[in-house]
């Protein structure tokens, strides 16, 4: 939630108003400035209970002045700002068709003087104030930063007075602290194309100014490269490659002189970034906070973003920055809406019928959730579905820590392998079912065989849950380009079986060793499983140790209490097999790998009863425990240290 601040002043008298929770639209109100009659400012304030804010003025490009239009704008890069915590300054430079560029410059140095001399008033911390702008809001922003030192400057009939003429304030009081461009328009007298523009003797197309010697003298001195001083805030640059408005190398060169005076933070270029909409995307605006927070002394903060599991397009679910979540939903004839994340979450009505709410933080990785709406248990429509709790439900991903992130992340630069799917008539009961097949990259191209690992998945999900929501080939891709994984096929089954040790030996393994190249020996086959694949996984390797040679068992163990819906599901007729050849086990087994995901796990007390058991008679095996409960992140890390195990 947000509260925004609507200042004017008419000789100086003052108006104040609060729309809080209003993002998108709002009221301009006149201020006096020092150019034309009718300037406009906003002031938004984030309202997060801090007493003061620091302060970023933003300036909007030429085409964003109706009411919509400005909405947008300042969603684009309003928010972000606000989300970082700072006070947000939006200023239309443009109020009348008669505005031009110096007297714009003249607004802008006596919006940010009004701000720091009323700055009290309106819980502002004027210790820092940055400023931004897009496209012509960018070219003064440059201005403003780099005419800090300047006093006077006359173009033409046109006076530049940065020191001006509001009572007694000085040059400082117009001073920015930090500023970052957006493709903005630096030399306004030259916009050929990077091609033509690097050639000293092209003809000058002017843009603005019309034909008079008078102004094109004006639009040419208006050029922040002018100024550029040592003594000038740092700078952050930002320009798509590919911008079809305003040439690419105008940055380029703008960059090349603030870095050779020393006021260059970064220039970021997007790739195929146009003037606008893909320039602007999560990565840049993240960029533009911690640069501005940088500068402004603040601590490093993640901006709220939409979770990876979203639908093309869509804001909700977010992430916030302590990993809280944000939900919101339109339902205008619902009675009650609840998010379900594992812990039921009310959500509040807006008048339009939107319902919102922020839940507790959340640990790192993949959780289901889903709708309740009066009383109906529902996905999301704004996100991906998954079949999990014996339904389709919705996922949300929360961000990892740095030192986790790069095992789960797709990389450019990484070899990639291919997950496919093949149907199959099983022998066991005569249905088709599906069986996933992940294959390492270089595979087609290999004709040596490649090990084997069985990789089931849990209670109310499917064969698809270890692709889907367990990340299986992009875990594997990641170990096996970094050497800490051998290359090996995984085939992931569908587990919901009356008798899954049957239809792996007849239906899945056949299978497999029909259809890749694949080893067909004990050596060359791991078997594992997370919750009730782990009970189908202890089940199989008891029975036939003969067949592998590795094994894994995640958040499970046979039940401490028997269970009236799993036959011998306390395991004693198993536990009384491990016990009578625990030496044979021994020795098949080079690695029987069980982990859990803490006390809060739902299998710990069950794992924990049966690895005393396995202790007693002298069973070999290693334990990982990482906190998380029973939930896919647990599991994604136990594939993550497991298969760094098999086949070595």
């Amino acid at each position: 939630m947000k509260k925004k601040i609507l200042l004017g002043a008419l000789s100086l008298l003052m108006t104040l108003g609060i729309s809080a929770g209003t993002k998108q639209s709002w009221t301009d109100v006149d201020y006096v400035g020092d150019g034309i009659v009718g300037h406009k400012l906003d002031i938004h304030v984030p309202d997060d209970g801090a007493k003061k804010h620091k302060v970023v003025v933003l300036i909007y490009g030429s085409a964003w002045f109706s009411n919509n239009a400005k909405a947008m704008a300042f969603k684009e890069l309003g928010e972000p700002l606000l989300d970082a915590g700072f006070a947000v300054v939006s200023i239309n430079h443009r109020a009348s068709t008669e505005a031009i560029f110096p007297a714009q410059i003249n607004d802008v140095k006596a919006a940010i003087r009004f701000v720091r001399g009323n700055a009290e008033k309106y819980g502002l911390d004027v210790s820092f104030i940055g400023i931004t702008g897009y496209s012509s809001g960018g070219h003064l922003s440059s201005l403003a930063g780099t005419t800090n030192g300047v006093n006077t400057k006359k173009f033409g009939k046109y006076k530049v007075d940065i020191e001006g003429t509001l009572g007694s304030y000085t040059k400082e009081s117009s001073r920015v602290d930090a500023v970052v461009d957006w493709f903005g328009p630096i030399d306004m007298s030259r916009m050929e194309r990077c091609e033509t523009y690097k050639d000293k003797n092209s003809p000058e197309a002017v843009l603005l100014g019309g034909p008079s010697a008078e102004k094109q003298e004006m639009v040419k001195a208006m050029n922040p490269m002018s100024y550029i001083d040592s003594k000038d805030p740092m700078f952050l640059v930002i320009h798509g490659n590919t911008d079809p408005v305003v040439p690419y190398c105008q940055s380029e060169y703008f960059s090349k002189a603030l870095k050779d005076c020393g006021r260059l933070n970064d220039f970021i270029t997007v790739p195929n970034g146009n003037h606008g909409p893909v320039t602007f995307n999560a990565n840049t605006f993240q960029r533009m906070t911690d640069f501005f927070r940088q500068q402004a002394g603040m601590g490093a903060k993640r901006l709220p973003q939409p979770s990876a599991l979203n639908i093309r397009n869509k804001t909700y679910p977010r992430v916030l920055s302590d990993n809280r979540v944000e939900f919101c939903v339109k339902a205008p004839e619902a009675k009650k809406v609840q998010v379900d994340l594992g812990k039921l979450y009310d959500m509040k009505r807006s008048d339009d019928g939107t319902w919102t709410c922020i839940t507790e933080p959340q640990t790192e990785g993949f959780h289901y959730y889903v709708l309740v709406i009066d009383g109906v248990r529902v996905a999301d429509p704004d996100s991906q579905s998954f079949y999990g709790c014996s339904m389709m439900t919705s996922g949300i991903e929360i961000p990892y820590p740095a030192n986790k992130a790069s095992w789960y992340q797709l990389k450019a630069d990484v070899p990639h392998g291919a997950v496919s799917r093949v149907r199959y008539q099983s022998k066991v009961t005569g249905q088709w079912k599906n069986i996933f097949v992940y294959t390492p990259a270089g595979y087609s191209e290999s004709k040596q065989p490649y090990p084997v690992l069985y990789l089931q998945h849990g209670g109310g999900e499917d064969e698809q849950g270890w692709t889907n929501q367990g990340l299986t080939d992009v875990i594997l891709d990641n170990l096996i380009a970094e050497g800490k994984a051998v290359p090996m096929v995984v085939a992931m089954m569908d587990g919901n079986a009356q008798d899954f040790t049957s239809e792996l030996l007849k239906d899945g393994i056949p299978l497999i060793e029909q259809r890749y190249h694949v080893k067909k020996t004990a050596e060359g086959r791991a078997l594992a499983g997370l919750s009730m694949g782990g009970i189908q996984t202890l089940n199989t390797v008891t029975l036939h140790p003969e067949l592998f040679t590795y094994v894994g068992v995640f958040s499970s163990g046979w039940f401490k209490h028997p269970q009236p819906f799993m036959a011998n599901s306390s395991g004693e007729a198993y536990f009384a097999k491990l016990k009578a050849r625990t030496d044979r086990y021994n020795k098949q087994l080079k690695e029987f790998f069980i982990t859990m995901g803490g006390e809060e796990d739902i299998a710990y007390e069950n794992c924990q009863a049966m690895t005393e058991r396995f202790a007693a008679m002298g069973l070999n095996f290693s334990y990982y425990e990482t906190p998380g409960g029973h939930t896919w992140p647990v599991w994604r890390e136990s594939l993550y240290y497991f298969a760094q195990k098999l086949f070595r």
